[in-house]
């Protein structure tokens, strides 16, 4: 099972979550049968794994514990855009991938494979500008996290 489905986990429950709902177990079941409805052969009987599990909590929980902290990266970053004006998809993947930057200590995601897999979550669940939108964001925070380093 490949990190890029646990982080698409992540990232509707974190979304679900913040919009009113739960995010718990059922949404987390819920994406994984649809993965396995769609086809994507890396999705087993299985899954998620343990691993996979403590990943995806890790970066639920991570996201809501951090979420004042990751908005004001996100608002520093993110030139002449509001966050209450940006799609909530979009700024759902920006949590999560600055979750992964900023905080995702013992989890070995490097800031390019973060901003690459946010990039990707965008492609796939956002409109066609967000990519670009999400790339720049991200790109500036990683490059002022490593000039701090």
């Amino acid at each position: 099972m490949s990190r890029a489905i646990a982080r698409n986990a992540a990232m509707q429950m974190i979304f679900e979550r913040l919009s009113g709902g739960q995010g718990g177990e059922d949404t987390l079941l819920m994406v994984y049968n649809e993965l396995r409805d769609e086809g994507t052969k890396s999705v087993n009987a299985d899954d998620p794994s343990l691993k996979d599990r403590a990943y995806i909590q890790a970066a639920f929980e991570g996201v809501m514990e951090h979420l004042d902290e990751i908005d004001q990266a996100l608002a520093k970053h993110s030139k002449n855009w509001r966050l209450d004006r940006m799609g909530s998809v979009d700024l759902t993947i920006l949590r999560l991938a600055a979750w992964e930057i900023l905080f995702a200590e013992g989890w070995d995601v490097p800031g390019s494979v973060a901003i690459s897999e946010a990039v990707h979550l965008a492609k796939q669940y956002a409109d066609e500008d967000s990519g670009r939108f999400i790339n720049g964001v991200l790109g500036s925070l990683l490059r002022e996290k490593e000039a701090a380093e």
